[in-house]
């Protein structure tokens, strides 16, 4: 796919690493195309593929990849890439009104994707200052069938630093993350989880606001004394110490 923002193949993650969860899911799925093999034929996989594509919150997690042969693969790829196409496209799309007059989407502000609609499916807003635990929070409750949404986890597949990362991988990182949240507009039986600082009462509420009846808030409760220790122990945070820890002692909690 080449929609705005996919990045080239080593800044999406397919180093050493992917060629090891490679070869795993290939030994797990027998060498056979997984989409093949629902409808009832035998064909020898050629690729792994990612069941839900990163850029809609999939995972590298065994159980979000799949074996593949090339023309499942491809025929995949190209509606993902219609779908990723047309998430860039609703961006900037105007609303139409019922008395038929266009509308200029909502602008709720902070990072808050313009134009955001209401999610469809339960969605649980995870704030809390850095070193506050919310990573942790999150996959200790989140299931397989959940969808994650973690700017510092995409941050990283895309080859950055999840601590300190330069300003075209976050810029990219952003727009990934963005099209996630937009996805949420399309029903899911599985629930989502959105990772965000939101360090003021107001942006939260404008989360909720944006993310409608279906969103609910959790934030977390660790005390900036304890914020502080975490980030002090912790030296990947170190160039970015300063900066965290104005943020954790001006957290509105």
């Amino acid at each position: 796919m080449n929609w705005e923002g996919r990045g080239t193949r080593q800044e999406r993650g397919y180093g050493a690493r992917w060629q090891k969860l490679r070869s795993a899911v290939m030994r797990r799925d027998m060498w056979f195309c997984q989409p093949c093999l629902r409808n009832g034929r035998y064909t020898p996989a050629a690729e792994v593929d990612h069941v839900t594509p990163k850029f809609e919150g999939g995972t590298d997690q065994m159980d979000n990849l799949q074996a593949i042969c090339r023309q499942c693969h491809s025929a995949k790829t190209k509606e993902e890439s219609a779908r990723g196409q047309q998430e860039l496209r609703d961006q900037g799309r105007r609303h139409v009104a019922e008395d038929g007059w266009p509308v200029e989407p909502e602008q709720f502000g902070y990072s808050i994707p313009h134009g955001l609609q209401p999610a469809q499916r339960r969605v649980e807003i995870v704030c809390g200052p850095p070193c506050s635990g919310k990573s942790t929070y999150v996959k200790q409750r989140a299931r397989p069938a959940d969808k994650v949404i973690d700017l510092d986890d995409i941050i990283e597949r895309l080859g950055g630093n999840r601590h300190n990362t330069d300003k075209v991988t976050l810029r990219k990182a952003f727009r990934w993350r963005d099209m996630a949240i937009r996805g949420l507009c399309r029903p899911h039986n599985g629930k989502a989880w959105l990772i965000v600082t939101a360090p003021t009462k107001d942006e939260r509420n404008a989360w909720l606001r944006a993310l409608g009846d279906k969103a609910s808030l959790t934030v977390m409760d660790t005390s900036a004394a304890e914020c502080i220790a975490r980030l002090e122990a912790d030296p990947e945070r170190a160039v970015t110490a300063d900066a965290m820890r104005q943020v954790i002692e001006a957290y509105e909690r």
